[in-house]
Protein backbone atom coordinates (compact mmCIF):
# COMPACT_ATOMS: atom_id res chain seq x y z
CA UNK A 1 0.00 0.00 0.00
CA UNK A 2 1.33 3.43 -0.92
CA UNK A 3 1.85 6.32 1.46
CA UNK A 4 -1.10 8.71 1.66
CA UNK A 5 -1.45 12.09 3.36
CA UNK A 6 -4.39 13.88 4.94
CA UNK A 7 -5.30 16.66 7.35
CA UNK A 8 -4.61 16.09 11.03
CA UNK A 9 -7.58 15.55 13.35
CA UNK A 10 -6.84 16.03 17.04
CA UNK A 11 -9.61 13.70 18.21
CA UNK A 12 -8.47 10.95 15.88
CA UNK A 13 -4.74 11.50 15.81
CA UNK A 14 -3.42 13.00 19.05
CA UNK A 15 -2.75 9.70 20.82
CA UNK A 16 -1.41 8.15 17.60
CA UNK A 17 1.05 11.00 17.12
CA UNK A 18 2.26 10.66 20.71
CA UNK A 19 2.87 6.97 20.03
CA UNK A 20 4.67 7.75 16.77
CA UNK A 21 7.01 10.22 18.52
CA UNK A 22 7.73 7.75 21.33
CA UNK A 23 8.49 4.96 18.87
CA UNK A 24 10.77 6.99 16.61
CA UNK A 25 12.80 8.22 19.59
CA UNK A 26 13.05 4.68 20.97
CA UNK A 27 14.29 3.42 17.59
CA UNK A 28 16.77 6.19 16.85
CA UNK A 29 17.62 8.11 20.03
CA UNK A 30 17.53 11.13 17.72
CA UNK A 31 16.22 14.60 18.57
CA UNK A 32 15.24 15.31 14.95
CA UNK A 33 11.55 14.66 15.63
CA UNK A 34 9.66 16.41 18.37
CA UNK A 35 9.60 14.62 21.69
CA UNK A 36 6.23 13.70 23.25
CA UNK A 37 6.11 16.44 25.94
CA UNK A 38 6.40 19.13 23.28
CA UNK A 39 3.56 17.78 21.19
CA UNK A 40 1.37 17.26 24.26
CA UNK A 41 2.03 20.87 25.24
CA UNK A 42 1.65 22.44 21.79
CA UNK A 43 -0.20 20.12 19.44
CA UNK A 44 -3.79 20.97 20.41
CA UNK A 45 -3.59 24.71 19.76
CA UNK A 46 -1.52 24.95 16.61
CA UNK A 47 -2.34 26.45 13.27
CA UNK A 48 -4.75 24.16 11.36
CA UNK A 49 -2.11 23.33 8.77
CA UNK A 50 -0.95 20.08 10.42
CA UNK A 51 -0.74 17.16 8.01
CA UNK A 52 0.02 13.47 8.50
CA UNK A 53 1.44 10.86 6.11
CA UNK A 54 0.40 7.24 6.64
CA UNK A 55 1.56 3.86 5.39
CA UNK A 56 -0.72 0.87 6.02
CA UNK A 57 -2.61 2.95 8.54
CA UNK A 58 0.49 3.89 10.55
CA UNK A 59 1.75 7.46 10.82
CA UNK A 60 5.16 7.76 9.15
CA UNK A 61 5.49 11.51 8.66
CA UNK A 62 4.06 14.86 9.71
CA UNK A 63 4.26 18.54 8.92
CA UNK A 64 3.63 20.66 12.03
CA UNK A 65 3.47 24.46 12.08
CA UNK A 66 4.67 26.27 15.17
CA UNK A 67 3.13 29.29 13.49
CA UNK A 68 1.74 29.74 9.96
CA UNK A 69 5.13 30.22 8.26
CA UNK A 70 7.40 28.15 10.52
CA UNK A 71 7.23 24.39 10.10
CA UNK A 72 8.75 21.24 11.61
CA UNK A 73 8.87 17.91 9.77
CA UNK A 74 8.50 14.65 11.72
CA UNK A 75 9.65 11.54 9.89
CA UNK A 76 9.97 7.81 10.52
CA UNK A 77 13.64 6.80 10.04
CA UNK A 78 12.67 4.28 7.33
CA UNK A 79 10.83 6.93 5.29
CA UNK A 80 13.57 9.43 4.46
CA UNK A 81 12.42 9.35 0.84
CA UNK A 82 9.25 11.15 1.94
CA UNK A 83 11.13 14.20 3.17
CA UNK A 84 11.11 15.99 -0.18
CA UNK A 85 7.38 15.35 -0.65
CA UNK A 86 6.63 16.81 2.79
CA UNK A 87 8.81 19.85 2.12
CA UNK A 88 7.01 20.40 -1.20
CA UNK A 89 3.63 20.18 0.53
CA UNK A 90 4.69 22.76 3.14
CA UNK A 91 5.86 25.16 0.44
CA UNK A 92 2.68 24.84 -1.62
CA UNK A 93 0.37 25.00 1.40
CA UNK A 94 2.03 28.14 2.73
CA UNK A 95 2.16 29.73 -0.71
CA UNK A 96 -1.56 29.12 -1.08
CA UNK A 97 -2.30 30.69 2.31
CA UNK A 98 -0.07 33.75 2.21
CA UNK A 99 -2.97 36.11 1.47
CA UNK A 100 -2.46 39.25 -0.57
CA UNK A 101 1.26 39.63 0.15
CA UNK A 102 3.48 39.38 -2.92
CA UNK A 103 6.15 37.46 -1.06
CA UNK A 104 6.60 36.08 2.45
CA UNK A 105 9.39 34.21 4.21
CA UNK A 106 8.90 30.52 5.06
CA UNK A 107 11.11 28.69 7.56
CA UNK A 108 11.64 24.99 8.19
CA UNK A 109 13.45 24.11 11.41
CA UNK A 110 15.85 21.15 11.52
CA UNK A 111 18.44 19.76 13.89
CA UNK A 112 21.95 20.29 12.63
CA UNK A 113 23.89 17.39 11.19
CA UNK A 114 21.64 15.55 8.70
CA UNK A 115 23.31 15.94 5.27
CA UNK A 116 20.48 14.22 3.41
CA UNK A 117 17.84 16.60 4.75
CA UNK A 118 20.11 19.58 4.13
CA UNK A 119 20.60 18.52 0.50
CA UNK A 120 16.82 18.24 -0.01
CA UNK A 121 16.25 21.65 1.54
CA UNK A 122 18.87 23.27 -0.68
CA UNK A 123 17.38 21.53 -3.72
CA UNK A 124 14.04 23.13 -2.82
CA UNK A 125 15.54 26.61 -2.58
CA UNK A 126 16.06 26.87 1.19
CA UNK A 127 19.15 28.46 2.71
CA UNK A 128 20.36 27.86 6.23
CA UNK A 129 19.63 30.78 8.53
CA UNK A 130 20.41 31.38 12.16
CA UNK A 131 20.05 29.19 15.23
CA UNK A 132 16.39 28.69 16.08
CA UNK A 133 16.87 26.92 19.40
CA UNK A 134 19.12 24.80 21.56
CA UNK A 135 18.67 21.38 23.15
CA UNK A 136 20.46 20.61 26.39
CA UNK A 137 20.62 17.00 27.62
CA UNK A 138 21.43 15.67 31.09
CA UNK A 139 22.48 12.04 31.52
CA UNK A 140 19.71 10.58 33.68
CA UNK A 141 22.22 8.28 35.35
CA UNK A 142 24.69 11.04 36.26
CA UNK A 143 25.31 11.80 39.94
CA UNK A 144 23.15 14.55 41.39
CA UNK A 145 25.17 17.39 42.93
CA UNK A 146 24.38 18.25 46.53
CA UNK A 147 23.65 21.95 46.03
CA UNK A 148 21.76 23.55 48.91
CA UNK A 149 19.55 26.60 49.12
CA UNK A 150 20.79 29.69 50.95
CA UNK A 151 19.52 30.27 54.46
CA UNK A 152 15.97 31.60 54.54
CA UNK A 153 14.77 29.85 51.36
CA UNK A 154 12.85 26.60 50.93
CA UNK A 155 11.74 24.43 48.01
CA UNK A 156 8.29 22.87 47.83
CA UNK A 157 5.77 21.47 45.37
CA UNK A 158 3.37 23.86 43.71
CA UNK A 159 -0.12 24.23 45.15
CA UNK A 160 -2.04 25.12 41.98
CA UNK A 161 -5.03 26.89 43.49
CA UNK A 162 -2.76 29.03 45.64
CA UNK A 163 0.33 29.50 43.45
CA UNK A 164 -0.63 29.73 39.79
CA UNK A 165 -1.35 33.47 39.74
CA UNK A 166 2.01 34.23 41.37
CA UNK A 167 3.92 31.76 39.17
CA UNK A 168 2.35 33.27 36.05
CA UNK A 169 3.56 36.69 37.21
CA UNK A 170 7.07 35.29 37.77
CA UNK A 171 7.10 33.70 34.30
CA UNK A 172 6.08 37.01 32.73
CA UNK A 173 8.89 38.79 34.58
CA UNK A 174 11.59 36.22 33.78
CA UNK A 175 10.73 35.61 30.11
CA UNK A 176 9.05 38.87 29.15
CA UNK A 177 5.79 37.15 28.25
CA UNK A 178 2.85 39.43 27.79
CA UNK A 179 -0.32 39.57 29.83
CA UNK A 180 -1.61 36.56 27.91
CA UNK A 181 0.41 34.29 30.21
CA UNK A 182 -2.01 33.79 33.09
CA UNK A 183 -3.00 31.16 35.61
CA UNK A 184 -5.33 29.74 32.93
CA UNK A 185 -2.29 28.76 30.84
CA UNK A 186 -0.82 26.93 33.83
CA UNK A 187 -4.15 25.27 34.59
CA UNK A 188 -4.30 23.96 31.03
CA UNK A 189 -0.80 22.47 31.36
CA UNK A 190 -1.72 20.97 34.74
CA UNK A 191 -4.55 19.10 33.01
CA UNK A 192 -2.18 17.37 30.56
CA UNK A 193 -0.85 13.84 30.87
CA UNK A 194 2.73 15.16 31.21
CA UNK A 195 2.01 17.05 34.45
CA UNK A 196 3.06 15.67 37.85
CA UNK A 197 2.36 17.90 40.87
CA UNK A 198 5.43 16.65 42.74
CA UNK A 199 7.64 17.60 39.76
CA UNK A 200 6.33 21.19 39.67
CA UNK A 201 8.56 23.07 42.10
CA UNK A 202 8.99 26.56 43.51
CA UNK A 203 11.48 28.20 45.87
CA UNK A 204 10.02 30.60 48.43
CA UNK A 205 11.66 33.12 50.76
CA UNK A 206 10.95 33.46 54.47
CA UNK A 207 7.81 35.45 53.76
CA UNK A 208 6.48 32.81 51.34
CA UNK A 209 7.20 34.81 48.18
CA UNK A 210 7.95 32.66 45.12
CA UNK A 211 11.39 33.59 43.79
CA UNK A 212 12.22 30.63 41.51
CA UNK A 213 10.34 27.89 39.68
CA UNK A 214 10.90 24.78 37.56
CA UNK A 215 8.66 22.10 36.10
CA UNK A 216 9.64 18.62 34.90
CA UNK A 217 7.10 17.44 32.30
CA UNK A 218 7.14 13.65 32.22
CA UNK A 219 5.74 11.47 29.44
CA UNK A 220 5.15 8.37 31.55
CA UNK A 221 4.93 5.73 28.77
CA UNK A 222 8.39 6.66 27.43
CA UNK A 223 10.07 8.24 30.46
CA UNK A 224 11.00 11.23 28.27
CA UNK A 225 11.06 14.38 30.42
CA UNK A 226 11.26 18.03 29.47
CA UNK A 227 12.46 20.70 31.90
CA UNK A 228 10.17 23.62 31.07
CA UNK A 229 9.82 26.28 32.33
CA UNK A 230 12.55 27.22 34.77
CA UNK A 231 13.65 30.61 36.02
CA UNK A 232 14.58 32.83 38.95
CA UNK A 233 13.53 36.42 39.53
CA UNK A 234 16.34 38.80 38.59
CA UNK A 235 16.93 40.15 42.10
CA UNK A 236 17.47 36.62 43.48
CA UNK A 237 19.97 35.34 40.93
CA UNK A 238 23.63 34.46 41.58
CA UNK A 239 22.78 32.94 44.98
CA UNK A 240 22.69 29.27 43.94
CA UNK A 241 18.89 29.11 44.09
CA UNK A 242 18.39 27.84 40.55
CA UNK A 243 20.90 25.02 40.81
CA UNK A 244 19.51 23.93 44.19
CA UNK A 245 15.90 23.66 42.99
CA UNK A 246 17.01 21.80 39.84
CA UNK A 247 18.87 19.24 41.91
CA UNK A 248 15.81 18.70 44.10
CA UNK A 249 13.88 18.12 40.89
CA UNK A 250 16.49 15.59 39.71
CA UNK A 251 16.09 13.66 42.96
CA UNK A 252 12.32 13.55 42.64
CA UNK A 253 12.44 12.66 38.96
CA UNK A 254 14.79 9.73 39.61
CA UNK A 255 11.89 7.91 41.29
CA UNK A 256 10.10 7.79 37.92
CA UNK A 257 13.00 6.06 36.12
CA UNK A 258 13.26 8.62 33.29
CA UNK A 259 14.80 7.63 29.96
CA UNK A 260 15.74 11.16 28.84
CA UNK A 261 15.92 14.59 30.47
CA UNK A 262 16.19 17.57 28.16
CA UNK A 263 15.69 21.31 27.88
CA UNK A 264 14.09 22.02 24.52
CA UNK A 265 14.54 25.78 24.44
CA UNK A 266 17.75 26.37 26.36
CA UNK A 267 18.94 29.93 26.78
CA UNK A 268 22.37 30.85 25.41
CA UNK A 269 23.59 33.43 27.90
CA UNK A 270 26.77 33.08 29.98
CA UNK A 271 24.75 32.73 33.19
CA UNK A 272 22.41 30.11 31.71
CA UNK A 273 25.29 28.12 30.24
CA UNK A 274 27.06 28.09 33.61
CA UNK A 275 23.90 26.80 35.27
CA UNK A 276 23.48 24.06 32.67
CA UNK A 277 27.08 22.92 33.01
CA UNK A 278 27.18 22.77 36.82
CA UNK A 279 23.89 20.86 36.95
CA UNK A 280 24.93 18.29 34.33
CA UNK A 281 23.25 19.50 31.12
CA UNK A 282 26.54 19.11 29.28
CA UNK A 283 25.29 17.88 25.88
CA UNK A 284 24.21 20.57 23.42
CA UNK A 285 22.50 20.33 20.02
CA UNK A 286 21.49 23.26 17.82
CA UNK A 287 18.37 23.64 15.68
CA UNK A 288 18.63 25.87 12.61
CA UNK A 289 16.08 27.75 10.53
CA UNK A 290 16.08 27.00 6.81
CA UNK A 291 14.56 29.99 5.02
CA UNK A 292 12.92 30.46 1.64
CA UNK A 293 10.92 33.34 0.16
CA UNK A 294 7.61 32.20 -1.31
Amino acid sequence: MSVVSREYSDDRDHARVMGFLRETYAETGSLENWLPPRFENNGRDMDPGIRVWEHDGEIVGMAIPERPLRYFVQLHPDQMGLYGEIVEWVVEYCRGNRGEEAEVGLSLVELEGNPEKERVLRDHGFNRGGVYGIFRIRDVGAPIPDYRLPRGFAVRSVVPERDFDEIASCVRQVFGHGEWFTREVLEEIAGMSIYRPDLDLVVVDEGGKIVSFCTFRLDAPSGITELEPMGTLAEYRSRGIGRAVLCEGFRRLSGYNPSLLYIGGAANTPAANRLYEVTGFTERYDLYRWDKPI
